[in-house]
């Protein structure tokens, strides 16, 4: 599945006893991710965003051009699927999305001095794609134009699903014990160092991510377990939990109750 594809997402919170059904269900209809231990793993991210919280405030104001710039390690170190680490590049505009990621070394972004800028001047020469080469300049100027910095740190567990291939691909995703800190540290693959909680337990994020139609199945699934959308984002969630100013908004367990 190409990532760097034009996508729709579609988002629905979860409780406890709806999720476990749909996931079961989705499960006997596609195949698990072919990246994942039968489509499992856990995910490390920290997020950056400008001092004033731009990225947090434009999403919440529902601007339709938004960029969000993320590290992320996937994979569980000594595990069936060994860690692998990304810059990423989440755009969105006009309600249609893009992740656009370079992959770094694992050992470059757990460093205690891990710095963005200077893995970028690290690896940029070595950039072959054309592709690449364009997002690392786009890094760069969230970096110098929007002055981005690391803004807060999440892990979560996701499962995930994915195909067919063709016009009509689709991309399925739980994540569930989903959880922030409102401290820096290192990052680590599969850290549980995340006390604050941010999805009651049980309770899961499903994303559907579509890049032709919607397929009938997944519209007849929708109607027998009565999904409705949620406009939840895991970032602006993390944002209200820690962030001076921002506290207090927080309001996923109502969401879901």
């Amino acid at each position: 599945m190409d990532i760097r594809r034009s996508r729709r997402e579609f988002k629905f919170l979860l409780p406890p006893e709806k999720a476990e059904a749909v996931c079961s269900d989705i499960r006997g209809m596609l195949p698990g991710d072919r990246h994942g231990d039968g489509g499992s793993y856990p995910i490390v991210s920290e997020y950056f965003d400008t001092r004033e919280h731009d990225a947090f405030w434009e999403r919440d104001r529902k601007i339709g051009n938004r960029r969000k710039l993320r590290v992320r390690i996937y994979g569980t170190a000594g595990g069936s699927i060994p860690p692998s680490a990304f810059l990423e590049v989440k755009h969105k505009q006009d309600g249609v999305g893009v992740k656009r990621r370079i992959a770094v070394p694992v050992a470059s972004v757990t460093r205690p001095d891990f710095d963005v800028r200077e893995l970028l001047e690290e690896i940029t020469p070595m950039l072959d794609r054309r592709t690449d080469r364009l997002l690392a300049e786009e890094i760069q100027l969230l970096l110098d134009k929007r002055g981005v910095i690391p803004a807060v740190q999440m892990r979560y567990d996701r499962v995930a699903f994915e195909g067919p291939e063709g016009d009509d691909e689709v991309r399925i995703t739980f994540d569930e014990a989903i959880r922030c800190r409102a401290y820096r540290k290192p990052l680590a693959p599969d850290d549980r160092d995340f006390p604050i909680v941010i999805l009651p337990a049980g309770s899961r994020l499903l994303e559907v991510k579509l890049f032709g139609a919607a397929p009938y199945w997944f519209r007849e699934l929708i109607a027998r377990h009565r999904l409705t959308r949620s406009p939840f984002s895991k970032y602006c969630s993390a944002v209200e939990c820690v962030a001076p100013g921002i506290g207090g908004r927080n309001t996923t367990a109502k969401m879901i109750a």
